[in-house]
Formats: structure tokens, sequence, C-alpha cells
């Protein structure tokens, strides 16, 4: 495969654009969490603003990822972002649970529901909508660029890959822990030393302390009063066969986007690999 010259990248950052993908990571990783909430806050009160409220948070994640990566690459992170919460704003739309369209700040984006689910296994299917509809987006991206010999594609789909990856970490907050506590709340022990041997190795302090949030979480769910009637946490707990079909869609997910991530990555790497 040739190394075509990158729109708004230069062949110097196509290794800068692979490599920094974990650093994206970061910024996905937390979702409306910090000072770019306040400020997005503080414009609630006039509902003329709503579209502007929405997006302007994009607008600056936009222009700082410009300047690490380029503005194609910046663009289609952007909007595997929102694919991905789109996933979540349609499962939500279809079970009723009246979602908001949604908010982008600087940290991330997320979507709001003005009604919790009223079992686990709604929560589930809700939960695991946005790794799906993204994860899926960004396997099609990788491969769009593979077929089309474009190196951006390619890195844009797997960072998105890798950013739904991370998504389905078997803890709360992220997704996989939504998911995998309607299955056995057992899965959120190794899912928190999961997300804390990330943190280490990846020299992330931004995803150790999510690690620490997890573990506290997680301590919650099992100290956590027993409630009337079996209820958990206000939810119904889900069924046999409801565990069984929430499992098979999330391991059966997370085996496919690692997989695909493997491939996606080798075939980076002898894009990046200096040729004598």
């Amino acid at each position: 495969m040739s190394q075509n010259q990158i729109p708004g990248n230069g062949p110097g950052n196509k290794k800068g654009a692979l490599l920094g993908g974990l650093g994206v990571v970061g910024v996905g990783l937390l979702k409306a969490k910090g000072l770019g909430l306040i400020a997005l806050k503080m414009l609630s009160g006039f509902k003329f603003l709503y579209v502007f409220k929405s997006f302007i948070g994009m607008f600056i994640m936009i222009g700082m990822y410009t300047m690490m990566f380029g503005w194609v690459y910046a663009l289609i992170v952007i909007a595997l972002l929102l694919i991905h919460e789109m996933g979540h704003y349609i499962f939500m739309k279809a079970m009723g649970l009246g979602p908001k369209l949604p908010m982008f700040a600087i940290f991330g984006a997320y979507v709001q529901m003005t009604k919790m689910p009223p079992d686990q296994t709604t929560h589930a299917w809700v939960a695991i909508a946005g790794p799906l509809i993204g994860g899926v987006t960004s396997v099609a991206m990788f491969f769009l660029g593979f077929m089309l010999d474009k190196p951006f594609l390619m890195a844009a789909g797997n960072t998105g890959i890798v950013l739904n990856l991370f998504q389905l970490i078997p803890c709360k907050p992220f997704d996989g822990g939504f998911v995998v506590n309607a299955i056995s709340k057992w899965f959120l022990i190794p899912g928190t030393g999961l997300a804390f041997m990330l943190g280490v190795m990846l020299g992330s302090p931004l995803l150790l302390i999510i690690a620490c949030v997890a573990a506290f979480m997680t301590y919650r769910t099992f100290t956590r009063v027993p409630e009337p009637g079996g209820m958990i946490m206000g939810q119904t707990p889900s069924t046999l066969p409801e565990k069984i079909m929430i499992g098979a869609a999330y391991f059966g997910l997370l085996g496919s986007l690692a997989y695909v991530y493997y491939i996606s990555h080798n075939e980076l790497i002898t894009l990046v690999k200096p040729r004598f």
C-alpha cells in the first residue's frame, strides 16, 4: 500500500496520529465532567441557544484535535464520538426514556435521559448501544480507508475502535459497567482491576482517577441495602434468558472489536515503519 499524502497531515504526522490515538482516548473517557459542563450549563436558560449549546463544545474539541492531528482526522474522530452518542440516543428514544440531544463538552460527549430505565435489561441495552453503533461505524471507517488507500481514514477508524473498546471496560462509569451489571455484579471487580492496570500501563492519570471512581462505585454496588421486592437500585433485575442475551451481545462485540483493532493496529504499524 502506497503512503499517500494525508490532507491536513504531513507524512511525519502519520505516526503521531497512530501513536497519539491513545491520547485521544483520554478525551473520550470522561463524559461531560469538569469545567466544560459548567460552562454549558450557564447557557441552559436561553432556549433559543439550545442548538449552539449542544455544539459549542464540539467546536472546541475540533480546534484542539486539529492542532494535534490535522483537520480531516479531527473531524472524523468528532463524528465518530457523535455516532457513539447517537447510538445511546436512538435506543433511549426507542425505549421511551425521553433522551435529550447529544451534548459536547471539552472532555467528550453525553446524552441525558429524562426517565431512568425501569429494569436492568433496558439499562444494559441502552449502554451497549453506543459502543455497538460507534464500534461498527469505526470498523467500517477503517476498512473504507484500507480499500481507498487513505491512511487518515484508517487511523481515524482505529482510534474510534479504541474509544469504543475503552467504553466496554466492565466497570462503571464506563458503558460496559452498566452492561455487565445486568449480568452479574461480580464482573465489576475484575473490570475495576483492569481499569487500574490500563491506567498504570498507559501512564494515564486520568484513567487512574476513573479507576478510583470505579472502585468506589463497585464498593457501593456490593454494600447497598437490600430493596423491597428484589429491586436493585430501583430497577427490576434481569431474568436468566435476558442475562444470556446481554452476555452474548456484550462479549461478542468486545471480541469482535478487539480482533479488528489487532488487525488495524498491525496494518497501521506497517505504514509508519521506516522502509530501507
